[in-house]
């Protein structure tokens, strides 16, 4: 039985290197490292209509304060909502919850604050 339990954990040893090692390649910074396949990488998205953001337009600076998602979302009759927005199968979202009480997922536009819909998944 012992040695079942060695030999698990010298396998179970040797994927995490190797896993630890392939992870260790990734940019750390999160910023582009200008090498030819990240460059290809984006000249393929702009030839494909644009960039990936779905709500991106010309002109847009960044992100919009999470104040002015919230005061969105009170205009739009949505006066609850549980925790910042973020990013869900590439929708900005908020959890929040309509006049009923149920727990909905409302689209807000990440650079100007607007309401989008409420997303059903």
């Amino acid at each position: 039985m012992s040695i079942k339990k060695l030999l698990l954990t010298a396998a179970a040893t040797a994927i995490l290197a190797t896993t630890g090692a392939a992870a260790a390649d990734w940019d750390r910074d999160h910023h582009p490292d200008r090498s030819m396949a990240e460059r290809h990488d984006h000249a393929a998205i702009m030839d494909r209509g644009g960039n990936h953001d779905r709500y991106w337009h010309q002109g847009y600076r960044g992100y919009v304060g999470r104040d002015v998602v919230f005061r969105g979302l009170r205009a739009h009759g949505f006066a609850r909502w549980a925790g910042d927005p973020y990013w869900f199968q590439g929708r900005y979202v908020v959890k929040s919850y309509d006049r009923f009480g149920h727990v909905v997922f409302v689209e807000v536009n990440p650079y100007t604050g607007g309401f989008v819909g409420v997303v059903r998944f």
